[in-house]
């Protein structure tokens, strides 16, 4: 299975995993040949790339963090909080239903083992806001759980993770899906949206403090400098902290209308600059460690000229994927292969 983006798809290709709506509901199923018709399609609803299955990346084999079956589950759960309209007393999902999601997100993961995340989100324009949601909160459990929470804990945090941009259902749809970066009075108003989400949350919900905390403060910088609070270090609660690490990585990652994605490498890279101004520290030395630098599946350039599709992630050696050269298909360990050792990845295909 391999990553391509969609201007680079034609018809009779296979697809190598269930592509899903922002509802949790299936668009298109695995194995399905695409036509020139689907793929016109996939252009213009903004998907930025698919995974499909070929004979030269047979056996290459992405393990996701989520099933299939608690993506959607939590995709469901997420479109029908946004959904609902303000003015109306019922609310849109009740919580119990949104406590057993975030259970089985987290009991998902933790069952899943000390994997790293391994793949390029697959997602629309239009449903942005419901991919990123779920993905915040999946991302802040791997840090969660490497930091050392408790299951209790691990609730709460993705609770507050997937719920972090609820108060953006309460803003002028304009400021909400505008154009970045918004000025003047938008942005200011643009800043209200974690109060709005947190008083929202409270007033309709029985979730522990700590996870309306989370939504309030997930724009908070380490140094100081974020908003609504402007508090700093440790003073910013530890779900906040972390949920600010994980929303601005997948918002990078992520293909919206007038701002394009850019490869996990590049991310990663900013938020190491950014560590000790932006993000805490130890909190973007456990994120690096859980995140694929170069995701399986996806396309490199090397540094010997060949490209390759990266076959396998290593842990704590992010750097140096096992990858099959696309001009050989020999499989080059650039950990373990002596022959390997002055060969590095230089970029992301995409």
């Amino acid at each position: 299975m391999r990553y391509i983006p969609t201007s680079n798809l034609v018809s009779g290709m296979a697809l190598g995993q269930d592509l899903y709506d922002g509802s949790g509901r299936l668009l298109l199923a695995k194995h399905l040949l695409l036509s020139d018709e689907y793929i016109s399609n996939l252009e213009f609803l903004g998907f930025p790339g698919l995974y499909i299955d070929d004979e030269f990346t047979r056996g290459i084999e992405i393990q996701e963090v989520l099933s299939p079956q608690v993506k959607r589950q939590a995709l469901e759960a997420v479109h029908g909080l946004f959904s609902f309209e303000p003015d109306k007393k019922n609310l849109p999902i009740s919580e119990v239903k949104l406590r057993m999601t975030v259970e089985s997100v987290v009991d998902d993961i933790i069952n899943s083992g000390d994997i790293m995340n391994n793949m390029m989100e697959i997602r629309d324009y239009d449903n942005y806001i419901y991919h990123h949601s779920v993905s915040v909160g999946t991302l802040a459990v791997m840090v969660g759980s490497r930091y050392g929470l408790s299951k209790p804990q691990l609730f709460e945090l993705t609770a507050a993770g997937m719920l972090h941009d609820i108060g953006k259902k309460f803003l002028d749809i304009n400021i909400a899906n505008g154009e970045w970066p918004l000025k003047g009075e938008e942005r200011e108003a643009y800043k209200r949206h974690p109060r709005l989400g947190s008083e929202f949350l409270k007033s309709s919900y029985q979730f522990p403090s700590r996870v309306y905390t989370g939504v309030l403060m997930h724009h908070e910088w380490y140094n100081g400098q974020g908003y609504p609070m402007g508090s700093s270090g440790e003073d910013i609660p530890l779900y906040a902290r972390i949920i600010k690490l994980v929303d601005c990585y997948d918002s990078m990652v992520s293909n919206r209308p007038k701002r394009k994605n850019v490869p996990p490498s590049d991310a990663i890279e900013y938020l190491m600059a950014r560590s000790g101004t932006e993000f805490d520290p130890k909190l973007v030395d456990i994120f690096i460690r859980k995140i694929a630098v170069y995701p399986v599946g996806c396309e490199v350039e090397l540094s010997n000229g060949k490209h390759a599709v990266v076959a396998k992630n290593f842990n704590d050696f992010v750097l140096r994927p096992l990858v099959k050269v696309v001009e050989t298909g020999e499989l080059l360990n650039l950990r373990d292969d002596p022959a390997a050792r002055s060969i590095t990845i230089g970029r992301t295909v995409m």
